[in-house]
């Protein structure tokens, strides 16, 4: 599925889930990370400049696999939480998986 990018939160129904990233270099790579994780999912981003939500419907997620293939280097999915100031729905996290969920 592709990427929908959009300039404004209006789309942002209340099933989309995801995180919310500091603008950069990361944010770029989780983009793609999970495009390839939820291959069958619509993945919305909305550019704020200085930060980028990234959903999609009530389940996204994010391997460590994937984000060390598109950020090209080592990385430790636990120190995202250091560039995600904030996050839409629940998230279950893994060594080497984080998965953010709708729940009701």
């Amino acid at each position: 599925m592709p990427i929908v990018e959009l300039d404004t939160d209006q789309a942002l129904d209340t099933d989309l889930v995801g995180p919310v990233i500091r603008s950069g270099e990361l944010a770029e790579a989780v983009i793609d990370a999970v495009a390839e994780d939820n291959p069958d999912t619509e993945v919305v981003v909305v550019d704020r400049d200085d930060y980028v939500r990234v959903h999609t419907r009530k389940e996204c997620r994010l391997t460590l696999a994937s984000l060390v293939k598109h950020l090209g280097r080592p990385y430790q999915l636990s120190l995202l939480e250091i560039d995600m100031p904030s996050f839409k729905g629940r998230l279950r996290t893994r060594v080497d998986e984080y998965v953010w969920f709708y729940d009701r």
